[in-house]
């Protein structure tokens, strides 16, 4: 069943590829912007390459997360699936497993050219891109959580804004300081068991409470 969900909104994202497209623009355009407003100093790019990239990848994921529901809500897939899905607490996973590899995969593959506008050593990008891939989970499933808690909201954009930034704030300080220490040579392993941990704390908390709140909500 698990794998049926996960096909049926990969499926719908070929068929809506804005879906893909928007975050990853979005995410590449707020990179350029930043050698723009530094100047061509390559030790300022440099210094402030994690940032920029951590920072662009919070502003997606929150992009991302408002489109995970926004459409089956709009034409009514949203209300068939809490009525005939015999195990609802399986969509939102297959949701977040989509959007994972359609948010994810393509933001990965141009990561190398991003990361020559920023200067990064290419010794440093594989790294660089296990920690994105990463810290782009519990990004999304906080996303997810904003997004069900502002479903049915007219103007939920600002609310869910409110609930969601706060909490990315820790992913947020771990991504960029383990970023500087990569570029510096230091070892990372300590940041990749603290992003794993959030990673695993957001799916262990998030998607039960998502789904009680899923279920709650008045549906159209």
């Amino acid at each position: 069943m698990l794998a049926t969900l996960i096909r049926r909104e990969l499926h719908t994202s070929l068929r809506n590829p804005q879906t893909i497209l928007q975050p990853l623009l979005f995410y590449t355009l707020t990179i350029i912007l930043f050698p723009l407003a530094s100047g061509a100093d390559n030790d300022t790019l440099l210094r402030i390459a994690p940032a920029a990239l951590w920072i662009a990848l919070l502003l997606a994921a929150l992009l991302a997360g408002e489109q995970l529901f926004a459409a089956d809500y709009a034409d009514g897939t949203l209300s068939q699936d809490r009525l005939h899905l015999p195990d609802l607490w399986l969509l939102l996973p297959a949701k977040l497993a989509a959007a994972w590899l359609r948010f994810t995969l393509p933001l990965l593959a141009i990561l190398p050219l991003l990361a020559l506008m920023l200067h990064i050593p290419a010794a440093n990008i594989p790294a660089t891109a296990a920690l994105l891939a990463l810290g782009s989970l519990p990004l999304l499933l906080i996303g997810a959580l904003g997004a069900v808690l502002t479903l049915a909201q007219t103007h939920g954009t600002f609310l869910r804004f409110l609930i969601v930034v706060p909490l990315y704030i820790p992913i947020l300080i771990i991504g960029v300081t383990a970023g500087h220490d990569n570029l510096l040579g230091l070892t990372i392993g300590g940041h990749y068991a603290l992003l794993g941990a959030f990673s695993l704390f957001a799916l262990i908390t998030i998607i039960p409470f998502a789904t009680l709140a899923l279920k709650a909500q008045h549906l159209p």
